[in-house]
């Protein structure tokens, strides 16, 4: 190892300069002399030493590290090398320690051979060295300052680069990726024959002298071992998987208070669920959750049987701000212990880059709350690892352990049929997930923090004021699909339904035809929408003009009618027309939801509307329109069956109930 002393003429970098030490005063104060501004300075031993210690001064080894000889230098543990090359070792320095001893050496034959014959005696060496030999490691060590100069580097000898032609390098490399691209499993016999049989085709287009040699198996094995280990898993198993294989486990995010970061995510649930009425199974929920990084406490859930959307990321999030309320005990003799105390706004909100958490109506929502967004890389989902554990555990300790569980891994299923073993409807499941939520979950010791997730919160508690919106109807006036949409004499067209009251005429005369409004809606309940005008501070409630058609009915259950009646040619679609396809259509689901097929039955979940805030789906069928006494003329409204002709039945002619004194 070099060493390093404060003495005339040492260079040293000091304070991100170099400096070099001009004279030393018998008070032991040295001057020093700054090498890029030629300034002087003058300096105590002790102050030197004292930042020596303290890691500001290092030696400054630019002339010594870029030479030849120091980057020969073995410098890995003494121990890897073999018996052989440290006794070598040993003998180097045992002739150079004993030719030091007569006195600084003269290299000369006449001088030195005589003393490397007597020190070879000594150390019963049969093969003593030339005293040119000696003279190179004696300059090796002067230079360097190192005694690991005297280690001879073998594993350098002989040739470095590769005797394989460079063309032949080139084909092999594409062999070698166009054949993981069909196979992952290739073998080096079959990279063996594809290259040999490109390399006569390369031939054929050369000259003799040109012509390409083919490598041997064992050659092909050494330029396959040249390839790094990373980029052969990458062949192997694609190069996501490989990243994921060989990336270093960092410390985790840390916050330090509760909802200073919350996380989102979807999982299909490893259970399918029956329907409360035919109790027939509907298929696998999803659940969308929201987790606190903190304190690891769920803050809100959101299930119901349609695909991740944006609907449900703000069932979720609201479910998540309010203060909860006790579920209702939908299995009897079951009560949750704990309360539910987790409620508030948070302050990020960790997302993932599916389409629903781009959406414009998402990004409204956070701005009004004041909640900042942060989205994960793409295929990265370890920037969001609480809640993808959590999803984990749910499915694996949770889910699993119910009757009709479909498992993560639908090979461990065997003759087991999770169809015919579901039991619970998604009421019954929503009320069972809560009490594994908060009296199994939040009461069981997290390793993450050392403690329960119970716990974690309350200690939180005592640091961080929990915050709300101003209001509950000022939560509902910002959380939702958010559009925008042109004022009209008519009033505003959202979904194909007409919403109109007295107050968009006061939009309509202070800002004229076609002035462009925000509107915002609930998916789940289309019977009224939040506008705001242009200059207007708080939103207009506005209702839908026909209410009867409007009121409780889903976003998704207005599109399939929408689209239904589209298809069928219906322009001119009056309001009995309207009420007429939501009875049809709520004949459908009911027959969607007794289908045979689950695939039918999927979608009779989905068009009902069946959540977790709404178990029971939406009921479209509407006592004030008296649909039973209709008689249909055409075929059954079904949307399996789009195909078929649809003919409109005779509508019953409109009448109002006159009362006395009216």
């Amino acid at each position: 190892m070099l060493t390093f002393g404060l003495h005339k003429n040492t260079v040293f970098n000091w304070h991100g300069k170099t400096h070099k030490v001009e004279r030393i005063t018998p008070d032991d104060k040295m001057l020093l002399e700054c090498m890029e501004t030629g300034e002087f300075s003058i300096e105590s031993r002790q102050q030197l030493l004292n930042d020596y210690k303290a890691g500001k001064i290092e030696a400054n080894l630019e002339g010594v590290q870029n030479s030849v000889l120091m980057k020969q230098i073995y410098s890995r543990p003494l121990s890897e090398l073999p018996e052989k090359i440290l006794n070598q070792v040993k003998r180097r320095k045992q002739y150079l320690t004993s030719i030091y001893e007569y006195g600084p050496p003269i290299f000369t034959r006449d001088y030195l051979e005589p003393i490397i014959l007597k020190i070879a005696v000594e150390i019963s060496d049969k093969k003593p060295p030339n005293v040119t030999t000696v003279y190179r490691w004696h300059k090796k060590f002067c230079v360097t300052q190192e005694t690991r100069s005297l280690i001879p580097r073998i594993d350098r000898r002989g040739r470095r680069g590769l005797k394989v032609d460079y063309r032949v390098i080139s084909i092999l490399v594409e062999v070698i990726e166009s054949l993981f691209r069909q196979s992952p499993q290739t073998t080096i016999k079959t990279i063996l024959g594809v290259l040999l049989g490109r390399i006569q085709e390369e031939n054929k287009r050369l000259t003799p002298d040109e012509a390409l040699k083919a490598p041997s198996r064992c050659t092909l094995y050494r330029l396959i071992s040249k390839i790094e280990v990373f980029e052969r898993i990458s062949l192997k198993i694609g190069k996501q998987a490989a990243e994921k294989l060989f990336r270093l486990v960092k410390n985790n995010v840390e916050t330090t208070h509760i909802l200073e970061r919350v996380e989102i995510d979807h999982t299909p649930l490893d259970l399918f669920l029956i329907d409360e009425n035919t109790h027939l199974p509907l298929g696998r929920p999803t659940v969308t959750i929201l987790i606190d990084h903190y304190s690891r406490m769920i803050l809100g859930y959101y299930i119901s049987y349609q695909n991740p959307s944006t609907a449900a990321v703000m069932g979720a999030l609201r479910h998540a701000i309010l203060p909860k309320t006790p579920i209702h005990q939908a299995i009897p003799n079951l009560k949750v212990e704990h309360q539910w105390v987790c409620y508030g706004v948070p302050i990020l909100i960790v997302l993932d880059n599916g389409l629903e958490f781009h959406s414009v109506a998402l990004e409204s929502v956070a701005f009004d709350l004041g909640i900042q967004m942060q989205f994960c890389p793409k295929h990265e989902p370890r920037f969001k690892a609480v809640v993808e554990r959590y999803l984990k555990t749910l499915n694996y300790s949770f889910a699993s352990q119910i009757p009709g569980a479909s498992f993560a891994k639908w090979h461990l299923r065997g003759d087991y049929d999770p169809q015919k073993h579901a039991i619970l409807t998604l009421g019954e499941f929503t009320h069972l997930f809560e009490k594994w939520v908060l009296d199994i979950y939040a009461q069981t010791k997290h390793r993450g923090i050392n403690t329960t997730p119970w716990a974690k919160w309350h200690e939180g508690l005592r640091s961080y004021e929990l915050k709300l919106p101003m209001s509950v109807q000022d939560l509902q006036k910002r959380i939702g699909q958010v559009k925008t949409r042109s004022l009209s004499r008519e009033g505003i067209l959202v979904n194909g339904i007409h919403y109109i009251n007295d107050k968009l005429g006061q939009v309509l005369r202070a800002h004229g035809k076609g002035v462009k409004v925000r509107v915002m809606y609930d998916p789940q309940d289309l019977g009224e929408i939040q506008v705001w005008a242009p200059d207007s501070e708080e939103p207009i409630t506005v209702e839908a003009l026909n209410q009867t058609y409007a009121r409780g009915l889903t976003e998704q259950q207005n599109q399939e009618i929408q689209y239904y009646l589209r298809e069928q040619g219906n322009a001119a679609v009056n309001e009995e027309r309207l009420i007429q396809a939501r009875y049809e259509l709520s004949k459908s689901i009911e027959d969607l939801l007794s289908s045979r097929h689950l695939k039918n039955r999927k979608k009779g979940g989905r068009l009902s509307g069946i959540s977790s805030n709404n178990p029971k789906g939406t009921i479209l069928k509407n006592k004030d329109a008296k649909p039973q006494k209709i008689k249909p003329s055409g075929p059954k409204f079904n949307p399996q069956r789009k195909e078929q002709p649809f003919q409109m039945p005779e509508m019953l002619p409109t009448f109002q109930l006159k009362t006395n004194g009216a």
